[in-house]
């Protein structure tokens, strides 16, 4: 026989069918217990119903025969005391002493003491004399540890019960006793009867230990049954394929699948595997010619790739070195051209402070043109600079305690003079800021490079504005013009290099497209960062974070 794994298939489709029988045969289980009891307890209620029926047949028969019984052949009263409250207490206790059974008349103000009603009887008769159409009461009841079935149904007054119960009330009957003064109909009293359930229990449990047997047996054969036959017409044709199809993975196409016992789906599944395996024998001869054709071509573009390839590392090196030369060549004419350019603005200031000599409002005009052309010139050439360096991976900054406004006051010197050149209002506000950890120098070509940026899109009589407020950890400084506003389609362009914010024939001055990317990259060596907000016609503000020095 198969035994499956305990990780397998079958182990969890056993394990499924074990838990759904098991709570199946434990449902019927609880289900048939519950209605042998009911049955069993219907069983007691009519044999006591029964008993009731009879023993009150008894009373209403010596009622009925009550002047054949107490009158002479001579029709003289001979009184007896053969009543039916009389005979039906020596039926009781005879019937008593023979059965485990007791019956017993009661009534809530009887005469004989021992037919005085206990709790349950008590509770019964109250409910008859609520309820005239309730006909009987039954339950289980424990008493002297032991269970026994509890049965009482109520006894009306008849016709021939008047002589002795009936009016007037308080004379005497025949047997002395004084009459309650009732009337036909009402409510007499009840015959109450008890019945020991040892019996009825025994059954139950007999009959619970076979249904538990029974399915127990029912759950064995099942699974048994289901593992035989899962095994012989599941498993082993798929334990078989299975292996099969192992001896296909290593390469051996030769297996006979013709040899594996299988029914239904499972002989299909082992059809198709074998005419899959066929199929593959097929595209495996085809497939070795195919490879070696492929493999010899391989083998030729393999070497036309490795020729290309030397190529590439020739022409990768030529590149690096174009692009080395280009950077120093940059690095080298943009640093020649500061010398003369410095030397221009340094002579431009003296003359400007007429040092020399006086000068006339249009030399003056013209001397600050010329400085302003050589500041601006000044800037796009330390642009330039700064960009061949971070290419070269040689732009640094050099961080140290930095207070702002002494950076504004540089800046405001500086780019002053091409905002007015270009009739722009150039507002520079104090900052109340503590200090922040940069580059001076850097932070001020940060600023110049956003304010000669701003100047370049604000039309004359517009004006830019330069403050700074606090934000968390780092001071954010805002450059804002009354400019014409960036299109929302250049946004996410305008830190590129070599972007310029408008086509070239628009703009109103040049530029090299490197300011707002050398501003990036600067700000970013800073550990900080740069955004902008922009709307046509309104103008623009560029916003850079700067850390604060950390306490």
């Amino acid at each position: 026989m198969y035994f499956p794994h305990r990780r397998s298939l079958v182990w969890r489709y056993l394990w499924i069918l074990s838990f759904l029988t098991v709570i199946i045969l434990t449902l019927n289980f609880f289900w048939s217990s519950a209605k042998l009891r009911r049955s069993e307890f219907s069983h007691l209620r009519n044999k006591a119903s029964a008993l009731t029926e009879q023993f009150i047949a008894m009373r209403s028969f010596i009622a009925d025969n009550h002047h054949r019984i107490n009158f002479a052949a001579s029709g003289k009263f001979d009184f007896k005391h053969v009543t039916p409250a009389e005979v039906g207490k020596e039926v009781s206790d005879l019937f008593a002493s023979r059965t485990a059974y007791l019956i017993k008349q009661t009534r809530l103000n009887a005469r004989n003491p021992e037919n005085f009603p206990d709790a349950f009887e008590r509770e019964a008769l109250s409910k008859f004399a609520q309820n005239p159409e309730l006909t009987e009461l039954y339950t289980e009841y424990r008493m002297n540890d032991k269970q026994i079935f509890r049965y009482i149904t109520p006894i009306y007054l008849e016709q021939s019960c008047l002589a002795c119960h009936g009016e007037p009330a308080g004379e005497l009957d025949v047997a002395g006793f004084p009459r309650e003064g009732l009337r036909g109909g009402e409510l007499a009293g009840a015959i109450s009867v008890l019945i020991p359930m040892g019996e009825t229990q025994l059954t139950l449990a007999d009959s619970r230990n076979s249904l538990l047997i029974f399915s127990l047996v029912l759950l064995v054969t099942i699974l048994l049954g289901s593992l035989v036959l899962t095994a012989r017409l599941v498993i082993r044709p798929l334990q078989e394929l299975a292996n099969m199809a192992l001896q296909v993975g290593k390469g051996d196409l030769s297996a006979k699948f013709g040899k594996i016992n299988a029914y239904g789906e499972v002989a299909a599944l082992v059809h198709e595997f074998s005419v899959m395996v066929n199929t593959l024998k097929d595209l495996y001869q085809n497939m070795e010619r195919k490879v070696n054709s492929r493999t010899r071509e391989m083998e030729a573009a393999n070497l036309r790739l490795q020729e290309g390839q030397k190529y590439l590392t020739q022409l990768n090196y030529k590149l690096s070195e174009n692009s080395r030369l280009k950077s120093e060549f940059m690095a080298t004419v943009t640093h020649e051209l500061k010398t003369p350019l410095t030397s221009i603005v340094a002579f431009c200031e003296i003359l400007l402070d007429e040092i020399p000599g006086p000068l006339n409002g249009e030399q003056k005009e013209d001397l600050l043109d010329i400085k302003t052309s050589a500041q601006q010139l000044m800037i796009l050439i330390s642009d330039i600079l700064d960009m061949a360096k971070f290419e070269a991976g040689a732009l640094r900054v050099e961080k140290e305690k930095v207070d702002l406004n002494d950076v504004f006051r540089v800046v405001r010197r500086t780019m002053s003079a091409i905002a007015y050149q270009n009739n722009i209002r150039l507002t520079v506000s104090k900052s109340e800021l503590p200090l922040l950890m940069g580059d001076p120098e850097r932070l001020r070509q940060i600023i110049s490079n956003l304010i000669s940026n701003s100047i370049k899109f604000v039309k004359e009589g517009g004006e830019i504005t330069v403050f700074a407020e606090a934000d968390k950890e780092f001071a954010a400084i805002s450059v804002a013009d009354t400019g014409e506003g960036i299109p929302p389609e250049l946004m996410p362009h305008i830190f590129e290099k070599f972007r310029q914010g408008e086509e070239s024939l628009r703009r109103r001055r040049g530029g090299t497209g490197l300011g707002l990317a050398l501003v990036k990259t600067l700000v970013e060596l800073h550990d900080g960062s740069v955004s902008v907000k922009s709307e046509l016609g309104k103008g623009t503000t560029f916003t850079i974070r700067i850390p604060f020095v950390r306490l």
